[in-house]
């Protein structure tokens, strides 16, 4: 949360007077003491705890001792935990101004500003210049010894309001998905009724924020990937990028097929070779496929295979004709 050994970047509109409407009416000063704690998904990525002292407070801030973030996606926590420490404040209509120190750092401080109302509070920066903004983070009253979690996974990305719950509806879905191609005898056309179904449904999670692990994202990825249109294969793209994010490294194959599947669905070349398809007299071919562009040390990488095994692959598909 400091700006110290964070990477931030702030843009969302927040102000003091801001918090003091969207608060209103005033919050006492005393509304503010306690544990306060920033979570994502289960695990508390911010403590603050603040008790009255005259007209202000004094308290501590408690965070991983190393973060990466960019004011919307968290990364990287690891070393401990850091106790920072409330060195100054003040409260004016109805807000709390805090300024926190880096424990590691004394030249190190910022400004808050933090408006509660029940059993929440946003902490919002209060010591930007002019035109520069910044979201909000959101805490909730917590009790007392609330500490920070030390067992965030490497390699993931967290954001507000994850959770390591996956989906079972999105599972069932992507099983289908998986099932209904891999029958005896294949319906393409039953399939496609349902394939639509699936899209449906599976933008309902996506809107109701409901799929949350990376295996959530990569399942629908491959949802998306069997659509009919660029943008099913676009937002196939995206889902796969945000599994990965979450730590899910197999959806880098998906990643990168549902890119060249769009790629070659808006008149433009694929470029990892992922994809086979057969014209009417049944003739299979990876055309038009731009294949100087990307190395096969790179396709290592991302879990295609090389040109040669590709080339191999699509004798196999033009014997089965």
């Amino acid at each position: 949360m400091m700006r110290s050994a964070v990477v931030m970047i702030r843009y969302i509109a927040t102000a003091t007077l801001w918090l003091a409407a969207t608060f209103a009416p005033a919050a006492e000063l005393k509304e503010f003491t306690g544990t306060w704690v920033m979570r994502l998904g289960e695990r508390n990525l911010f403590v603050l705890t603040l008790a009255q002292e005259g007209a202000g407070v004094r308290g501590s801030f408690e965070r991983p001792a190393h973060l990466t973030s960019n004011n919307a996606i968290f990364s990287n926590m690891h070393g401990g935990v850091r106790h920072d420490s409330v060195v100054r404040s003040h409260f004016a209509d109805g807000v709390l101004h805090l300024t926190i120190r880096n424990a590691n750092d004394a030249q190190d401080e910022d400004s808050y500003a933090m408006a509660v109302k029940g059993d929440r509070a946003d902490l919002a920066f209060d010591d930007l210049p002019a035109g520069v903004v910044a979201e909000p983070r959101t805490f909730e009253r917590a009790p007392g010894g609330a500490a920070v979690a030390t067992d965030w996974e490497p390699n993931r990305a967290y954001v507000p309001g994850d959770s390591d719950a996956p989906s079972a509806e999105m599972k069932a879905m992507f099983d289908e998905d998986q099932r209904v191609r891999s029958a005896e005898h294949i319906d393409w056309n039953a399939i496609g009724r349902t394939d639509v179904e699936r899209r449906v449904q599976t933008r309902k999670l996506l809107a109701a924020g409901a799929l949350h692990t990376g295996k959530d994202y990569e399942e629908a990825a491959f949802v998306f990937q069997h659509g009919d249109s660029p943008l099913d294969y676009l937002l196939a793209h995206t889902l796969a990028m945000v599994s990965v994010s979450k730590g899910d490294a197999t959806a880098i194959w998906i990643a990168a097929a549902t890119l060249d599947r769009y790629l070659e669905n808006i008149g433009q070349k694929q470029i990892f070779g992922t994809q086979f398809s057969s014209d009417p007299k049944s003739k299979w071919t990876q055309e038009p496929y731009e294949r100087d562009l990307v190395s096969d040390a790179l396709r290592r990488q991302l879990g295609v295979p090389p040109q040669r095994v590709q080339a191999e692959q699509l004798k196999a598909y033009q014997a089965q004709h």
